[in-house]
């Protein structure tokens, strides 16, 4: 017992450091005074100290290096990421703190060039490069290298050499990291078997680290103003209301909103139905922002079960792995957005589809139908592409009949005519939808069109989100590019290419089985339909506009990890345990370094929201004033803590406006101080 305690002790002695350090970037003066990328960066360095005094533990120290060495050196790496739109890394380090990222990024490429030469690193490349072909290799880091970098803002700069340069550092990076990973498999691991990973705890992280990121990060606010829209429309549904009535005239002006419009004596939301619908018990509880992290522990565990009746166990649990700890996934749960529920709704489809064979044939059918429905009511474009996918796998599947078909679209058809009850009540037309009218006014007839024309998109373009005029084809090519390399980066959060094991899977994955051909049709589907669209949506948590293929990207990839592991004939013994090794390490990292790293220069505050103001609204201090705000730096908050009825006893928030009156208000609103506010431009630079 004497010798074990000189190797635990020291390990217990950098835990203690790790948690101390963590806690001081919290609570300590001098570190909790630091921005908020600073901090971040010390909570980096806390886990990776983590992780390396566990290891040191286990008695691995060389994998304690080197496992340290990845997670501080992916760390440094996004500490040079500019994070916003299209995130890109800076190669010409600005300050200290930059200075020392590109410092610990040459500390990781020294262990890999130690590992070469003191491991018998070139032994096992050249292993692999015998197991996987050389060609297929180069082609793997071709395609890695190529989707490092967003390509629409170099195109809008004119910038081409700049993108090349940022291409070829990019990839030069992603093999550094990859090729540490390599080397953790040539030291002793201190993982000493695998244990069978139940779905709940993946499950159970996704909804607390939703939940954390929503609450921390997101500030439970809206961040766009799709999200607004939302929000006003499930107050609606709470009061048993399509509407609200129109606000007086004298306010109008300072209420203008995008999305928001008023017809007829009605103030209403152009968005569509199904999404407010199922956000408006939440509202009424006023737990907005509870429903999405529960959907997201919800997907992982249909995305998990799915995987298990198709490909087996162990895919099941990798499934389960990529997506409990995917900043895609948990960013969209954090948000207002209803990308969760069309997400939720289509597994729970396919989960019912494959459990009609059996037993409950014609109900679980009916029951698929009903979600998928619901999604052509929340997003119909999506419903589209899903409902009639499914339809043909219903038909044409395993056991499909003309029978089960009709039992499924009967389904379908009873909650996707929400939709067209609704356009009929808001445009008397059931064909039309509100959104459609509000854009055709606002932009022209054909500027939210579908498809190819010179006329399509908002007047005036939106700058590196829209390159030229109109929509083409050249253009739809590049959007797609562009969401690939915003799904490289957000899908998983991996330094080493969120994309590598989807790509593997392509590569090397043979003798494709009937789910992996119909989720390929997904991505492609998806892919291919979204690029017909203007616009290339990657700004906000990634290529949403992807979302319908977030599980088939999933799924994809553990068919992918499978490929890799049979291709190195890894089915059981050390080597399946460092496969595994790698892929936790690698999900660790994109929870705990990548995910905080997004809520801190991202998502806080984006959007110019912010818990501040909404926190003095909430105090009572303008009482039930009219207040109009002087400069727009809270306009979106602002605009969410309106009551739609503007009730009497709660202030109306008002967006300055030349034709607003101060006499003309005072008539609207008898009784009422009228305030002018200066809320103050608090955009973080580059907003």
């Amino acid at each position: 017992m004497s010798a074990e305690r000189p190797a635990g002790l020291p390990g217990l002695l950098v835990i203690a450091a790790a948690v101390a350090l963590c806690a001081a970037a919290l609570v300590w003066p001098p570190l909790a005074a630091l921005d908020g990328r600073d901090r971040w960066a010390v909570t980096a360095l806390a886990l990776a100290l983590l992780v390396f005094g566990l290891c040191l533990r286990r008695r691995a120290p060389g994998f304690a290096v080197l496992a340290g060495l990845f997670l501080l050196g992916g760390a440094a790496q996004l500490y040079l990421t500019e994070p916003l739109w299209f995130p890109a890394l800076k190669l010409r380090p600005e300050g200290a703190g930059e200075v020392l990222a590109a410092g610990i990024l040459a500390l990781e490429g020294a262990a890999v060039l130690w590992a070469v030469v003191r491991l018998p690193l070139l032994a096992r490349l050249r292993s692999a490069t015998d197991a996987f072909g050389g060609t297929a290799l180069l082609a793997l880091l071709i395609a890695s290298a190529w989707l490092s970098s967003p390509i629409l803002i170099y195109v809008w700069r004119g910038a081409a050499t700049a993108y090349a340069a940022h291409v070829v550092v990019g990839g030069v990076l992603i093999l550094m990291h990859l090729l540490l990973l390599l080397a953790l498999g040539e030291v002793k691991s201190p993982v000493g078997g695998l244990y069978r990973l139940a779905p709940f705890g993946p499950a159970a992280v996704a909804v607390v680290a939703s939940l954390v990121m929503g609450g921390w990060a997101f500030d439970h606010l809206p961040h766009v103003e799709d999200e607004v829209a939302y929000l006003f429309q499930a107050q609606g549904f709470a009061h048993g209301a399509l509407s609200f009535p129109a606000p007086p005239e004298a306010a109008r002006p300072g209420l203008a909103y995008y999305l928001l419009d008023i017809q007829d004596g009605r103030w209403i939301s152009t968005s569509v139905p199904g999404w407010p619908a199922a956000l408006a018990p939440f509202v009424a509880l006023g737990l907005p922002w509870l429903l999405n992290p529960l959907l997201a522990g919800l997907a992982v565990l249909l995305g998990a079960d799915i995987t298990r009746r198709v490909a087996g166990q162990d895919e099941a649990d990798l499934v389960a792995l990529l997506m409990g700890t995917s900043p895609w996934i948990i960013a969209a749960a954090s948000s207002l957005m209803p990308h969760m529920l069309v997400l939720v709704l289509m597994l729970f489809a396919w989960w019912m589809i494959l459990r009609s064979r059996d037993g409950h044939g014609a109900r679980r059918l009916f029951a698929a139908g009903l979600a998928m429905g619901w999604i052509f009511a929340t997003r119909p474009l999506d419903g589209v592409i899903l409902g009639v996918l499914t339809a043909l796998w219903v038909f044409a599947g395993p056991g499909g009949s003309l029978a089960r078909t009709v039992q499924y679209g009967v389904g379908c058809v009873l909650t996707g005519s929400l939709l067209l009850l609704h356009n009929l009540a808001m445009t008397g037309n059931p064909l039309k939808m509100a959104l459609s009218a509000y854009l055709a006014r606002e932009w022209g007839p054909e500027g939210n069109a579908f498809g190819f024309g010179p006329d399509i998109g908002p007047p005036g373009g939106w700058g590196a989100l829209d390159l030229w005029p109109g929509h083409s084809p050249s253009e739809a090519v590049l959007n797609t590019i562009n969401l690939a390399a915003s799904l490289q980066f957000d899908l998983l959060g991996w330094s080493i290419g969120s994309l590598a094991l989807f790509i593997a899977f392509i590569l090397w994955r043979r003798g494709w089985s009937k789910f992996d051909v119909a989720m390929v049709m997904v991505v492609v589907a998806v892919v291919g339909t979204m690029a017909c669209y203007w616009f290339a949506d990657s700004y906000y948590f990634g290529p949403r506009y992807w979302f319908p293929a977030a599980f088939a990207f999933f799924y994809l990839s553990a068919r992918g990890f499978e490929a890799v592991r049979i291709r190195l004939g890894s089915d059981s013994g050390p080597e399946r345990v460092r496969l595994y090794t790698a892929v936790g390490l690698s999900c660790l990292f994109g929870l705990m370094v990548f995910t905080p790293w997004r809520g801190v220069t991202k998502f806080h505050e984006y959007g110019n929201f912010h818990a501040a103001f909404r926190d003095a609204a909430r105090t009572g201090q303008f009482g039930n004033a009219v207040v109009i705000l002087t400069e727009r730096g809270d306009e979106g908050t602002a605009f969410v803590m309106n009551d739609p009825y503007l009730s009497d006893d709660r202030p109306i928030f008002l967006l300055e406006n030349a034709a607003l009156d101060d006499d003309a208000l005072r008539a609207a609103f008898p009784g009422r101080e009228v305030v002018h506010f200066d809320a103050g431009w608090t955009a973080k630079p580059g907003r």
